[in-house]
């Protein structure tokens, strides 16, 4: 079997672009083949995406930059993609992408606030239905997607196009194969899937959620129509809504007990003094702790000041670290911070050291003056879908509002988010210290990728377990460009 396998990755090395597995269909039905992830099946089995945010790929890894960690220790033990493209300006539709395959609303591009109290802060978001408008599509061109506008998302229904989460497809998969995907957390269990958002629920009042006993609240969100008070943060709870995607989909909010075992708060660190270690606490920490209990998809979000949103944070960073005027510093030296505390943690998991383990580090979009979806200098020439709901996924109309963008002439003037890069790890497939130049990826193509590695086949949008816009018609998933160590030993 390995000689087996050996003898076909060559020859396809050689012929894919991408330099991915391809596995036939079935041509006797009329199914064409499909390209899947490059690594053998149930290689990988858990995959960890952090988001850090708003910043473009020369500012993170140019020589000056200030995630100094990041570039040395880090980039050491994993591979750099450079070509690595968000979807969409602004923050909320390229989380929404990475695990639904959806492109933005007019409203998820707005991160859904409430545009006519933009002239008097505090700015508060909506938190709204999408309401379908017509379901007669060209599923070729725009797979799975809902039609209208708003922020949640529809549950797939009789007669009613809906959206799904790779959360949602884990737990029918884990019922398939008799496990326990949707239950309440209890102890030795394995979800399928979670999402650790930093801070949620520190203020509850603030943030909403159901009580967790490990402190926090478990899947924040504002009520249906309410208001969204996280848009900025305070001083003792600096939690984002728009930055926990999955609160945006009526598939994981309806059902509030499972909503509630899947959605849950990061956890607090106590940096360690005088040489000894940092202490952890909470879900993230608890869940790497055994194999068993680590689940197939972790989605982590560092708060507002962690994940290097606010350059001048309300509260402390991971050190509390202040700058010459005495306030909290963020930006990309408070993210690195973060990065330089809670990375070894994951990295000693039983997982990660398993070899079993992918882990993505990425940030959501780039810099405002970056709308681009490929490397192409002809943006016309990028594969970015014009529609249905924008016809520029880069574009914003508070950005617009702010004179940060000029509103667009045409489909695909803003196509996508823009160069952001990607770092990724793994002890198995990738080899520590490189720098990947030749493959082009999204947010799109890493859902694809996250569905092929964690064994979702069926379903999906295509037929073969790929959601929204992650089922595209030549959209390609990570290939041996990526999975660099196995192909390069065969």
């Amino acid at each position: 079997m390995t000689q087996h396998r050996s003898v076909l990755v060559a020859a396809l090395t050689a012929t894919l672009a991408a330099g991915a597995l391809v596995r036939a269909a079935g041509d006797e039905h009329g199914r064409r083949d499909v390209v899947r992830a490059a690594v053998p099946e149930g290689a990988i089995r858990h995959v960890m995406v952090i988001d850090l945010e708003n910043e473009n790929f020369a500012t993170t890894f140019g020589a000056s930059s200030p995630a100094v960690y990041l570039n040395t220790v880090l980039l050491a033990q994993g591979e750099l993609v450079t070509n690595y493209f968000a979807t969409s300006h602004v923050s909320l539709g390229n989380y929404i992408s990475q695990v639904s395959g959806q492109g933005p609303t007019v409203a998820v591009n707005n991160d859904c606030l409430d545009l006519a109290s933009l002239s008097h802060p505090p700015v508060l978001g909506g938190f709204t239905d999408v309401l379908p408008g017509t379901d007669a599509l060209d599923d070729q061109r725009f797979p799975g997607q809902v039609v209208g506008d708003g922020c949640v998302f529809p549950s797939p229904a009789p007669g009613r196009r809906g959206a799904m989460t790779i959360g949602d497809q884990l737990d029918r998969l884990s019922r398939r194969e008799g496990e326990d995907g949707d239950e309440d957390e209890g102890p030795g269990r394995r979800l399928a899937w979670r999402e650790y958002a930093e801070d949620m629920g520190d203020d509850p009042a603030r943030d909403f959620g159901s009580p967790d006993p490990l402190g926090g609240t478990d899947c924040a969100h504002p009520a249906i129509g309410g208001a969204d008070h996280s848009n900025s943060a305070a001083a003792n709870d600096q939690y984002a809504t728009r930055h926990n995607p999955f609160v945006y989909f009526h598939s994981v909010i309806d059902d509030v007990r499972r909503c509630n075992a899947h959605v849950v708060p990061l956890g607090t660190l106590a940096v360690g003094q005088h040489g000894a270690p940092d202490a952890f606490h909470g879900h993230l920490f608890q869940d790497l702790r055994r194999i068993e209990t680590t689940p197939a998809f972790m989605f982590v979000t560092p708060n507002l000041c962690n994940d290097g949103h606010d350059a001048t944070c309300a509260g402390p960073n991971v050190e509390g670290t202040k700058d010459a005027s005495g306030r909290n510093v963020g930006g990309l030296v408070g993210a690195d911070l973060w990065l330089k505390h809670w990375m070894p943690m994951i990295f000693a998991s039983p997982a990660y050291r398993s070899g079993r383990m992918l882990v993505v580090l990425t940030f959501d979009e780039s810099g405002l003056s970056d709308a681009r979806a490929c490397p192409l200098p002809n943006q016309a020439d990028c594969r970015a879908p014009a529609g249905p709901n924008v016809t520029n996924f880069g574009f914003s109309s508070v950005l617009a509002l702010f004179g940060l963008q000029t509103p667009p002439a045409g489909p695909n003037v803003y196509p996508g988010g823009g160069q952001i890069g990607a770092v990724l790890f793994n002890r198995r497939f990738i080899r520590p210290g490189s720098v990947n130049t030749t493959g082009v990826y999204t947010h799109f193509s890493a859902l694809r990728s996250y569905e092929d590695l964690l064994g979702i086949s069926r379903g999906g949008d295509d037929g073969f377990g790929h959601l929204g816009l992650a089922a595209l018609p030549g959209l390609q998933p990570f290939g041996v460009d990526v999975f660099n160590a196995r192909f390069e030993s065969d």
